[in-house]
This record gives structure tokens, sequence and C-alpha cells, in this order.
């Protein structure tokens, strides 16, 4: 091999090694594709969450608009709220312990 096709030969590899530098490295290179499916990845599964938090509050809006019994059921457990033949029993604090 001669000096004039080891330098051409050199010159290849240099000019080889530093396109796959600019490829991996650069501004849009490999690097960066991966860091950006990983984003992406991260914003579709909290869209999925928003979306089934969506759906259950929409299922929960359609269910106060149509369905009586999910009404009383609320009224009873959430607001303390009988029908008008039942009874509401409530335990009175202990004062026992409080006095000195």
């Amino acid at each position: 091999m001669t000096t004039v096709e080891k330098t051409g030969l050199y010159l290849a590899i240099v000019f080889i090694a530093t396109l796959l530098c600019l490829i991996a490295f650069s501004g849009n290179g490999i690097l960066d594709y991966r860091a950006i499916m990983q984003k992406e990845e991260a914003v579709q599964d909290q869209t999925r969450i928003v979306e089934l938090e969506n759906q259950k509050l929409e299922n929960e809006v359609n269910a106060l608009k149509t369905d009586m019994e999910y009404i009383k059921h609320l009224a009873k457990h959430e607001h303390d709220m009988i029908e008008e033949d039942e009874l509401m029993f409530k335990d009175k604090p202990d004062n026992k312990g409080n006095t000195p």
C-alpha cells in the first residue's frame, strides 16, 4: 500500500467516524430521538389516565342525572340523609376522660 492509499484510507475512516458521531450525537440524532420517544410514551400514559378519569366522571354525571337509586345512595352515605320511614342513630362522644 502506498502512502497516498494509506492517507486516503485514514481520511475515509475519519470521515465515516465523524458521520457516525454526527448521526448519534447531533441535535436530531439517535439519542434525541430516543429521548423524544420516551417523552411521547409518558404523555400517552398520562393521556390514558386522564381519559379513564373522564370516563368515570362522565358515568357518575349520567348516573346523577338518571339513576334515582344512586342519588339515594349518595344522599344516605355522603350527606347523612334518611328517608321518611327510617331512623338514624348517632353515637354521643365520650367525655369521661376529658374532665380534670
